[in-house]
């Protein structure tokens, strides 16, 4: 098998572990809209799932020289299948759901963090997680138009049943995942391990994705509410949303073509300096083409850093460890935005939220041009 056609693989099992998060907010609509759920609950079990998942990748992180990923790839789709068919017939039970919805985020957590150390372990590995960047938004784009259009029609039983089909569809497809890592006694796995996630770059790697995950992720909670604020139309709002996330295809396709002959570092800065652009023109939105122009150039950054930023913790392990944790401190990252936005938006305080995202972005820049040094000790 090719390269382009695993790498094509991967990409798909990814995006199918990832399916509540590329749809959350149609998913969290079709909770409130078609269950006893409120929307705080609706809320609160997509979160759980998304902790169990960080839960899982922070421990697989101390066992990935020694984890058949194959296996746990499968073995996690197989538990998310059970976890995603059985919610959509207990959101009365709100307690049970809960517990169900933080479950299937460690399975699903687990099938992810398989995948996305299979990357690493293949050459080109900054091509392959731009590739898997771009199906990303390309499948949450469909997603998000197709769950609310034939929500009234599935239900809530349905929509999770037809989550429940695709955790088997990557169940199979994990049979192409790798098995073991070559490396031939356990403590030495184990010695690595700890010498990868102990190491300076990949504690500011990891540090720098988290930041890099909560300002996208504070930044995106309320720039609808801030179009509303603008006094622009739904439907502008709506258009300009769906452009911006759009912009993310090209964003991430960019590093299948350029590879990483321009390093990490580099790119990096230049896609966080785009996200700062981005916020400095929401900032100064008045009208529509200025908020569409700020919504293209966050979309677009988004998708443009994040291979990159996978690439570069790749580079320092390539059997996956700091992969591993840097998609646990980024779950951290990205669930805490929200939250620390929330204490800065009071009386629709849009701008501070926004100059908070800066401090964010610079932040999580200085980490990774301090990480990035630290590639030329990776572990092979």
């Amino acid at each position: 098998m090719t390269l382009l056609s695993r790498f094509g693989i991967y990409s798909v099992a990814g995006c199918i572990s990832l399916m509540s998060l590329l749809v959350l907010p149609a998913m969290v609509g079709v909770l409130v809209d078609e269950s006893p759920l409120t929307e705080e609950q609706a809320g609160v079990a997509a979160s759980i799932g998304f902790f169990g998942a960080a839960a899982i990748a922070f421990f697989m992180a101390f066992r990935m020289h020694r984890l058949d990923l194959r296996r746990t790839g499968m073995l996690g789709f197989l538990l998310a299948a059970a976890g995603d068919a059985l919610s959509g017939f207990v959101t009365d039970q709100p307690t049970l759901f809960m517990f169900i919805r933080f479950m299937t985020g460690v399975a699903g957590g687990a099938a992810y963090t398989a995948i996305v150390a299979a990357f690493a372990r293949e050459r080109h590995v900054d091509r392959g997680y731009g590739l898997f960047i771009t199906l990303q938004f390309i499948v949450s784009g469909l997603g998000l138009y197709l769950v609310p259009v034939y929500s009234a029609w599935l239900s809530v039983a349905g929509m999770y049943l037809v989550f429940a089909a695709m955790d088997l569809a990557g169940f199979f497809l994990c049979h192409w995942l790798p098995g073991r890592a070559n490396l031939s006694a356990a403590g030495k796995a184990l010695k690595s391990e700890l010498s990868v996630l102990l190491a300076k770059a990949t504690l500011l790697g990891a540090l720098g994705f988290a930041l890099f995950e909560a300002a996208n992720t504070a930044q995106f909670t309320y720039v609808e509410r801030y179009g509303v604020h603008l006094n622009l139309s739904d439907h502008q709002v709506g258009l300009a949303l769906m452009i911006g996330s759009l912009a993310g295809i090209p964003g991430a396709f960019t590093i299948v073509l350029t590879g990483s002959r321009f390093g990490r570092s580099g790119p990096l800065a230049l896609g966080i300096t785009i996200a700062i652009i981005g916020l400095w023109v929401m900032i100064s939105a008045g009208e529509f083409s200025t908020y569409l122009a700020g919504s293209v150039l966050l979309g677009f950054s988004w998708a443009f850093c994040l291979p990159f930023i996978q690439g570069l913790l790749a580079a320092l392990d390539r059997h996956g460890s700091a992969v591993a944790a840097g998609s646990a401190s980024s779950t951290i990252g990205g669930a805490m935005g929200p939250g620390l936005a929330a204490m800065i938006v009071s009386n629709e305080n849009y701008h501070g939220v926004f100059y908070f995202a800066m401090v964010l972005f610079l932040l999580a820049l200085g980490s990774f041009i301090f990480s990035s040094r630290g590639t030329a000790n990776a572990i092979d």
